[in-house]
């Protein structure tokens, strides 16, 4: 009921204002005010919105800022389909029609300025300033983006340098949690060809997750961004941008409150948690810090009149390291470094031919390569990894843990009745005591590490022809080929093992052998794969209707693709197929009432083969990728906005989206996911929000922005929180997922809404303006994460949605 009573208060507020406002103006109705034509590059051609054949959602900077989705997760909030989880900055994930990418070769394509960025997925998650526009592609389009576009792609578009003239603007905020954000830009045309853009964003924000132990409070962050772009256009035939980006980071860590270990007397996750950093987890303090670099050269000429060729040069050097605290309790059990290299480069050359007939087209080839070194560091004190693996050592000899303690206290091992329990940990070895006979002391420092590294070079060769038919029906179809040679490889170290068992090899105190989390496999010896793959093809179909000027109609029948993968279990490597996905989809862009109404609508039908899932891997210490059979998804997708007059602009979205694993293979075995739905895939979702603006004559306008964002029930792994066990028959027996103490754990999030406001003034001039803006104004309580690496162990930990916030800033444009 609280709810439904948000969702009425909201939708009442934008009935209110717009009659108010028609009220102060009884001549609105009469207005000449369209909205704006949209152009969009998705095509690889510049195009109005309504001339392409493709669901497209379109954002720019004025809708991100009116919107407060400064950041990718915010902004999903707006785009039917798209679900974005920035958990951290080396970890989002990006689920678009129930299908998510978050590990490995990417699903959901992620360009910035049409250059490929998905890989590696931890630098993915980037400041978003001074845009030109975000668009938001929907359906397999390998063909025009490649590089992952299995059910779609993200292209951030950043501003370019403009020989129009001198403009900047800057703009500075500050609220609740310390939050700072300045940002601004500077476009200088230094002559008639040659012109220089410098941007730059500061946001700063302390934790919002009170932490009681000894790393600041969580889910904080100081990102410092700065881009320079170059225009040159010495010809009319020859244009060259040149974009170079830079961006630091330094968070204060994510999250993982425990959803077993209480704090402060209490498990709850809206609350305060305990995550600890020990010496051996390299940072000081709990977190991420991150630099990314990148050049991106963008070089068009124009041969004559029917052809032009596209040049598109990127670099990317890219550092990571992380610390975490897995366990999410105050003391060492579960702790991790992570430290990541990779460079990149990418090199696309593109002919389009359109000599204004019937037909235009594209083609091309595109080289891509990235060179990445991972470091994974655990720590843990092997008093308190031996209670976690208390059931499992007991039950290794045929015994219950209350079985094992009374044999331990009969053998005289001090606090053997605390074998088992993370209160007062038993500290001498278990299996030494009941195997040996011996009263071993356990080390604190256990300390082990994995090192990786991964290759992959991608070829493609790309077309794309579209013919008109007659003057309403077009036609279009796309091929893409692509081919990828990819290598990995791993070696494990121990770097600090029990000193009281040094004499039998430097074993650990809790399972007597060399390794306590890695692969014993790859101990000082190094494990290495690599595949040449067999080439493969994707395609588009397309066939668009213009019913009129103001609608154009499609169907398309595309297959995406996600490449095959190395996936390491201890000294073997294993190629994962590569995942298909056949999609069909038939849509409608229309604008109404003398462009007053604008909406993009359409269904769709896709089955999946191979569907890839990745998982930790306890006893290896590695994340593994594994074919986890088919599936099926289908929706429907709405994205309109309105003008009730010249004051009010509606905005809506929905999306219904239906993903699950199908309950067989292709051979009739049963899955041992069948009937679950995708993680991070709510069936239904919507948002609604308002543009609202009252006149105050010569001095300026106020305007009030309120918004609305409403999700379904959701999952947050594909297990839906169950385990499964063969039962005997070829299928598999659901067991709930429980923490130690047999709790069954919640994996998953209620439906839940989120009401943001914002009311600014902007001065006649246009030259400053003002605004107070509140986020989650109601303080709705939700969770964004339950599981991660804590729940490979059997404790799962939670990471909360973001908490009430109120922020005001002003900005000065020259």
């Amino acid at each position: 009921m609280k709810r439904h009573l948000r969702s009425a208060t909201a939708l009442a507020a934008l009935t209110l204002s717009s009659q108010f406002v028609a009220f102060a103006d009884p001549d609105a109705a009469e207005s000449d005010r369209r909205l704006e034509t949209v152009t969009v590059t998705t095509q690889k051609q510049e195009q109005s919105l309504i001339d392409v054949p493709i669901n497209v959602s379109v954002t720019d900077q004025d809708l991100i800022d009116k919107l407060a989705a400064d950041d990718l997760e915010d902004l999903g909030n707006f785009i039917p389909g798209l679900q974005v989880q920035a958990q951290s900055l080396n970890a989002p994930s990006y689920s678009l029609r129930g299908v998510v990418s978050d590990g490995g070769a990417p699903r959901v394509a992620l360009f910035q300025n049409g250059v490929a960025i998905g890989n590696p997925g931890f630098a993915t998650n980037l400041a978003i300033y001074d845009m030109e526009r975000v668009e938001v592609v929907k359906g397999p389009q390998a063909t025009l983006f490649g590089q992952g576009a299995l059910v779609g792609g993200i292209n951030f578009i950043q501003n370019r340098a403009s020989l129009a003239g001198n403009s900047g603007e800057v703009l500075v905020e500050g609220g609740d949690y310390s939050s700072v954000r300045a940002e601004g830009h500077y476009n200088w045309a230094i002559n008639d060809t040659l012109a220089l853009r410098v941007a730059g964003q500061i946001k700063q924000m302390d934790g919002y997750v009170p932490n009681t132990s000894n790393s600041p409070d969580l889910m904080g962050q100081d990102t410092t961004a700065v881009r320079a772009a170059l225009h040159w256009a010495p010809t009319e035939k020859l244009t060259a941008d040149i974009f170079v980006n830079y961006q630091d980071d330094d968070s204060t860590g994510t999250q993982f409150t425990s959803g077993y270990f209480p704090v402060n007397g209490v498990v709850d996750p809206y609350g305060a948690t305990a995550m600890n950093i020990n010496d051996d987890q390299v940072r000081s303090k709990l977190g991420n810090d991150r630099e990314l670099f990148y050049i991106t050269s963008n070089i068009e000429y124009d041969i004559n009149d029917a052809w032009s060729v596209t040049s598109l040069t990127d670099y990317r050097n890219l550092f990571s390291s992380e610390a975490w605290d897995s366990d999410g309790a105050d003391f060492n059990l579960l702790q991790f470094f992570q430290g990541r290299k990779a460079n990149t480069f990418s090199q696309e050359l593109r002919f389009n031919y359109d000599a204004g007939g019937k037909l235009t087209a594209f083609f091309g080839g595109n080289y891509f390569t990235i060179s990445g070194k991972d470091r994974l560091v655990f720590s843990t004190d092997e008093a308190y990894a031996q209670s976690l693996f208390a059931p499992t050592i007991a039950g290794g000899a045929g015994l219950t843990v209350e079985q094992a303690q009374g044999l331990l206290a009969l053998a005289g091992v001090p606090g053997g009745a605390n074998f088992g329990s993370f209160d007062t940990p038993l500290q001498f070895s278990a299996v030494g005591a009941l195997l040996m006979s011996q009263i071993i002391p356990l080390y604190g420092e256990h300390l082990e590490e994995s090192l990786s590294t991964d290759e992959r070079d991608t070829y493609d060769l790309f077309g794309d022809v579209t013919y008109a038919v007659t003057d309403r029906l077009k036609l279009t179809g796309g091929l893409r080929y692509t081919k990828e040679d990819i290598a990995s490889s791993s070696v494990g170290h121990v770097l600090k093992s029990n000193p009281y068992l040094a004499a039998l090899g430097g074993l650990n105190g809790v399972t007597l052998s060399q390794t306590l989390l890695l692969s014993a496999d790859t101990l000082n010896q190094k494990a290495s794969a690599s595949e040449s793959t067999d080439g493969a093809f994707t395609w588009r179909l397309n066939a668009a209707y213009r019913v009129s000027d103001n609608i154009n109609t499609w169907v398309a029948y595309g297959r995406g693709r996600r490449p095959e993968v190395l996936s390491a279990s201890g000294a073997d490597y294993s190629l994962i197929d590569a995942e298909t996905l056949d999609n069909i989809e038939a849509g409608i862009f229309g604008r109404f009432f003398d462009d007053r109404l604008q909406m993009t609508s359409s269904v769709y039908y896709g089955e999946y083969k191979d569907f890839q899932t990745t998982r930790f891997d306890p006893i290896n210490g590695v994340f593994v990728t594994e074919n986890s059979g088919n599936a099926t998804q289908y929706g429907l997708e709405f994205d309109g906005q309105a003008l009730v007059n010249d004051y009010v602009r509606l905005l809506a979205t929905y999306a219904y989206t239906h993903s699950e694993y199908d309950d067989k293979d292709d051979n009739g075995n049963p899955l041992q996911f069948a009937g679950n739905s995708f993680r991070l895939s709510p069936e239904h979702s919507f948002s609604l929000a308002a543009d609202i603006t009252v006149p105050f004559g010569e001095h300026g306008d106020v305007s009030i922005v309120p918004s609305y964002v409403w999700k379904s029930e959701h999952f947050f792994e594909d297990d839906n929180g169950f385990d499964y066990a063969a039962d005997g028959n070829g299928g598999f027996v659901r067991i709930p997922e429980m923490y130690p103490d047999g709790t069954v754990v919640e994996e998953s999030q209620d439906a839940y809404g989120i009401a943001n406001l914002r009311v600014g003034f902007d001065a006649a001039s246009d030259r400053w303006g003002a605004y107070v803006l509140g986020e989650n104004i109601f303080d709705e309580e939700y969770l964004i994460d339950v599981g991660n690496t804590g729940g490979s162990f059997g404790l799962h930990t939670i990471i909360r949605g973001k908490p009430q916030m109120v922020k005001a800033g002003v900005y000065v444009k020259f």
